[in-house]
Order: structure tokens, then sequence, then C-alpha cells
């Protein structure tokens, strides 16, 4: 049974959590910087708290790499010396430049690298992507996807000042935008130049806000909106993708089937969950995360490679210098020059 270590026991380990123990691993523990983190995840799902990453690694398999993006380097790079595979959350990383050393560290150490970009497990969007593959759109034209809500954990258990902090989040564009970059270069292919508008770099972190156009190499069009600035307790996403033969489209705005409203933990919302009861199965992260077990366990290529996840990462940077030139970028001629 592959046993599996956790880096960085926070919010969204928790969710990776819940679907762990949902699979057939050993959850064997926990490193966090704040011990008390670790502690409160092994309570909740079982497995031992480590002192140390090095610890951790001597006793797993695989790594799950939870922690802030700015620390995602340094781990992967540690444990593709320990020889260990990694899940490692999006985005790869802050900067450019780690993003390429990481991918380049676990290729030559010969190590997994999978990256976590969940969107592309959505049913929704993996049937649109289906659909697209299927020829029935005809020739994709256009794509436009919509990722809008309030500033991220203001406040309670998981507090965060480092999305606050556009030199170690990236903003909107780097931690929500990124999402739907890889899905668009996943439906449509490379990424030819990117033009982006937005308050990144006038407006307060929790007013972040972008609009990002991307044409491809083969001359479709992506129209991208992501945002921090929706009142509190509101999240949307929006797909549409249309070619020549016709159109397919997904709104969260649509009554689902099942519709859970939560009160946030620190009552600063409601927290809005949809389900299809019928198929359980299709909660993205667990279906990522099964994904990636099975890709390591059978030695197979993931549907979401490092090397997408690099250019995740580079688009991303490419449109926040668009942003802030107010010029468009060439993706093959873009170099990170930003400290």
């Amino acid at each position: 049974m592959t046993r599996v270590g956790i880096i960085g026991a926070g919010a969204i380990a928790r969710v990776h959590l819940d679907g762990w123990r949902r699979l057939p691993v050993e959850l064997t523990g926990y490193y966090d910087i704040d011990r008390l983190a670790s502690e409160r995840a092994a309570a909740q799902f079982g497995g031992k708290v480590y002192e140390s990453r090095e610890a951790l690694f001597a006793d797993v398999d695989l790594v799950d790499v939870c922690a802030w993006g700015t620390e995602h380097a340094d781990i992967v790079f540690a444990a593709a010396s320990a020889g260990k595979a990694v899940i490692c959350e999006k985005p790869l990383a802050r900067r450019l430049k780690d993003a390429e050393r990481m991918v380049a560290t676990c290729e030559e150490a010969g190590v997994s690298l999978y990256p976590a970009h969940v969107v592309r497990f959505f049913p929704e969007y993996a049937q649109a992507k289906a659909t697209l593959d299927s020829g029935a759109l005809g020739k994709a034209g256009v794509l436009r996807t919509v990722r809008a809500g309030s500033f991220p954990r203001p406040g309670g258990e998981f507090h965060a000042p480092y999305y606050s902090d556009f030199t170690q989040s990236g903003g909107v564009i780097l931690d929500v935008g990124i999402h739907d970059i890889d899905y668009a270069r996943w439906c449509f292919g490379e990424v030819e130049r990117v033009f982006a508008r937005g308050t990144t770099f006038k407006e307060a972190p929790r007013n972040d806000h972008a609009l990002i156009v991307l044409r491809f190499e083969s001359g479709a069009i992506g129209h991208i909106q992501c945002s921090w600035a929706q009142p509190g307790g509101t999240f949307r996403t929006r797909l549409e993708i249309a070619g020549d033969g016709g159109i397919v489209e997904w709104d969260s705005l649509d009554t689902p089937s099942l519709m859970i409203h939560r009160r946030n933990a620190d009552d600063s919302g409601v927290e809005r969950s949809a389900y299809s009861p019928l198929a359980p199965d299709e909660q993205p992260y667990y279906a990522e995360l099964a994904h990636f077990l099975s890709c390591f366990e059978r030695g197979v290529e993931p549907q979401v490679t490092a090397r997408d996840a690099l250019m995740a990462v580079k688009i991303s940077l490419a449109a926040m210098e668009s942003m802030r030139s107010g010029l468009p970028i060439t993706i093959s001629e873009f170099q990170e020059d930003q400290p």
C-alpha cells in the first residue's frame, strides 16, 4: 500500500485529506512549520506528526505538497533528492526560474512530479473538453471562463497574510487565473501571446481583478476573467467553448441537483457547495488524487504533466507583466525579470 505524507497541513491539505482517506493508501503523517496544524490533521485523519520533512521523507513513498506556493520549490528539491515522487499544489512555483528548476530536478532524479491543477478533474470541465475533442463543436474558435470570488480566507483558523503580499501569492492571476489558463491550454494548445488588464497594481489585494486574453498558435482566442473582488461568501465559475459547429457551456449559477449552504467558521459569509448525489466519486479533488495514485502505482504519465504546470506558471507571469506594462507579451520570448 502506498504510503503518503503531507507537507503543509493547512486549508488545502484538509481538502486533499478528505480525498486521501477514501483511497487505498496509508496516510503516514504530516509536517508543517506550525506543529499545531499537523496535530489537528493527525487528530482528524490519523497518522503521525513529524518534526522535520526529512524524517517524513524516510517513511513515505509519495509526498503531497500543500504548503504556500513560495515554499514549493524548496520542498520539491528536497523530496527529489530523497527519491520521492511528489504531488504539488498549484502554482508550481512563484517564480519561473524555480518552476523550471523543479521540473528539471525531478526529471534528472527520475521521480514523478504531479501538479495539482484540479480544474481538469471537475466533471463539467472534463465533459466540455471531451465534447470539444469529439469534434461535435467543429473547429474551436473561442473559450471564455469566469472564476470569481471574494478575497481568500480573510480571517479564522487559516488567516493568511500570504495572500495580501503580492510578492508571495502573485495575486489573483497566479492563485485563481492559473486554473483557467491551464484548462485553456489543455483545450486549445500552445499560447502564442497574452494581453491582460486589471487592478493588481492599482488596488488593495482584496479588490484584485483581472481580464486576460490569450491568442493561441491555432488562431483561437481565450477570454479569462478572474477575481478576488466579489462580496464575501460568493463564488462563481463559468465556461464556454465555441466552435464553428456549436457551443458547450457551464455556469455555476445554474441550479445543480443538490446545494448545501454552510456558514463559514469565522462567520464571514456562507459557503455554498454543489454536489451530485448520484455520482459522489466525481468530487474533483478525489478524482485528481485517485488519478495521480494510479499513475504512480502503474508508472504512467498523468493527464496533467509537470511541464503543463510550468507553462501555466509562465503564461500567468506573462499576463501579470502585460498588465504591468500595458503591452501584449509573446510567450516564446517572455523572460521574467521582476524580483
